[in-house]
């Protein structure tokens, strides 16, 4: 990987960096019956860091994303160590179903460690060791005639598995220098534990069909609380019904229709901390007054589409 600067004003940003290894694989399947299958797997892949995270990577120089690269140390690779072991199957020829259990470890994970007080946009990209995710997942699906319905459910447990110390000036706990402790099982925010997904589809002939979907999002801890111990608490969990449809006119020409969140629930799935400068009467600006906060990322809102499709192959 190379970095260049161009304009010959930077050449302190010029550098190239490599990267390799070995990455081996295995696994074996067993087939007991034609209607059961049991596998297990394990695989090692790697990750080299972006040019974003290699030129904003020193601490003495923290650079706002995304924009400005900067002259840093270089990151270590990413290396993954996956595990793997399921089974899958059906009971009848329209039922089929499935479950896995899987750990991944992360050596030398990078994480974006904030470092501008209030400006949480403002920091550096840093090695922080290892981290790791482990969970499980179940499928079940099946056909009544023109009626089809699935389950997907998902349970992931991410966790840092390595101690360091994170700028967070925001979270409740932090000491006097804004700083927090991390420490090895506290989850990493923004991935829900559980998640689940169910879907029904009426196939009306070949010519059209309909469908609904529910999504379901366990809560989630925001950025700035990798501590897991701000006493704002996580971004609650929420479900969500989706719609869909689509009728053939012709040989490759089909009218489609999509209605996203069809109950209008208002819902957030991402969030971070911070100060609240509008403190003032009427939620005014001041700058004396501030207030440590969650500032959520809202859900989409209903909204509805129709178009048109055309496949020519």
């Amino acid at each position: 990987m190379k970095i260049e600067d161009l304009t010959g004003t930077a050449a302190l940003l010029n550098g190239e960096h490599t990267f390799s290894r070995i990455n081996p694989a295995v696994g074996v399947n067993f087939n007991p019956s034609e209607h059961l299958t049991a596998y297990a797997a394990y695989n090692e892949g790697m990750r080299a860091p972006t040019p974003i995270e290699l030129a904003c990577a020193d601490p003495a120089a923290p650079c706002k994303l995304p924009n400005n690269f900067l002259a840093d140390p270089e990151l270590k690779k990413v290396v993954s160590r996956t595990a793997e072991t399921g089974l899958r199957g059906r009971f009848a020829q329209e039922i089929r179903w499935s479950a896995a259990v899987y750990r991944t470890e992360l050596s030398d994970d990078i994480q974006f460690i904030s470092s501008g007080g209030a400006a949480v946009n403002v920091g550096f990209f840093q090695n922080v060791g290892k981290t790791r995710r482990e969970g499980l997942e179940l499928a079940l699906s099946t056909k009544w005639n023109a009626l089809a319905a699935s389950a997907r459910y998902s349970y992931v447990n991410a966790t840092f598995e390595s101690p360091f110390a994170l700028n967070s000036p925001s979270n409740s706990t932090a000491d006097a220098n804004g700083t927090i402790q991390v420490r090895p099982g506290d989850r990493i925010p923004g991935i829900p534990q559980h998640s689940l997904k169910l879907r029904l589809q009426y196939d009306f002939g070949e010519k059209a069909a309909l469908g609904a979907n529910v999504i379901y999002s366990s809560s989630v801890f925001v950025r700035g609380d990798e501590n897991n111990q701000d006493v704002n608490g996580r971004v609650p969990g929420y479900a969500v019904v989706n719609l869909d449809g689509r009728y053939s006119l012709a040989k490759g020409v089909e009218v489609f229709a999509r209605v996203v969140n069809l109950c209008d629930k208002r819902y957030w799935n991402f969030g971070v901390l911070g100060q609240n400068f509008w403190t003032g009467p009427g939620r005014t600006f001041d700058g004396t007054n501030t207030v440590n906060e969650q500032f959520r990322g809202p859900g989409v809102p209903r909204g509805a589409w129709v178009g048109l499709r055309y496949q020519w192959l």
